[in-house]
């Protein structure tokens, strides 16, 4: 019984444009284009933590809560879009200026995290690409020892089609390493974010409480 022929159409080891290699490059690039874009948002989305704090401090203090606000939209990026929204709830109690800058900082960490996990899929799949490109490649090395016999047997048309085997799971590695390493650095970043949030938030938090309980007395 010989083997489907459009095994050997399809996946041609003679081919270097074939469907795998294809498949694995357009993951590559897709793995790029995220960890790029990601970079670039992460970029944005940083500010000097102290200074701003320092800001936020003498401008609560001196009951300026319009000029906090406006000191968070000129600054933007994560922690001011998360300490506005407490601002703007200066006046309600604290469980509702935490709330609103809990709601706040969810919305912002989605942002951060938005595509990031697609780092991870591709570092997890590409292997399997890879692998499976190298099971079509011993499957038509076979294909070719069974119907060539061993007296016309090619060994350069089995060469091939090892030599394909092996390069698509070199190929998928190659760009698994780099995901892996990509989406890991992305996750210690917007760790880092998650800190300075927490530590922003409940200074914020403090500061407009007591400025609100110096007001009652």
């Amino acid at each position: 019984m010989t083997s489907p022929p459009f095994l050997a159409d399809l996946f041609q080891s003679s081919a270097n444009w074939n469907i795998i290699l294809i498949i694995i490059g357009i993951c590559s690039l897709l793995s790029f284009t995220v960890f790029i874009e990601r970079l670039m948002n992460l970029h944005r989305s940083e500010i000097d933590t102290n200074r701003f704090i320092l800001d936020m401090r003498k401008t609560i203090k001196e009951g300026n809560i319009i000029d906090a606000v406006s000191i968070c939209e000129t600054v933007g990026g994560t922690i001011s879009n998360i300490v506005k929204a407490g601002l703007i709830k200066h006046s309600r109690g604290k469980e509702q200026i935490e709330n609103a800058m809990e709601i706040a900082g969810l919305i912002e960490i989605a942002r951060l995290e938005k595509n990031a996990k697609l780092l991870s899929i591709i570092a997890y799949i590409a292997p399997l690409i890879g692998l499976l490109g190298t099971v079509l490649g011993f499957i038509q090395a076979f294909s070719e020892m069974r119907m060539s016999g061993l007296v016309d047997i090619s060994a350069s048309r089995i060469g091939e089609a090892m030599e394909y085997a092996l390069v698509t799971t070199a190929a998928g590695l190659v760009v698994a390493i780099p995901s892996i390493i990509a989406y890991n650095y992305i996750v210690s970043r917007i760790e880092g974010f998650l800190l300075e949030i927490h530590t922003t938030s409940a200074e914020i938090v403090d500061l407009l409480t007591e400025r609100e309980n110096e007001l009652q007395y």
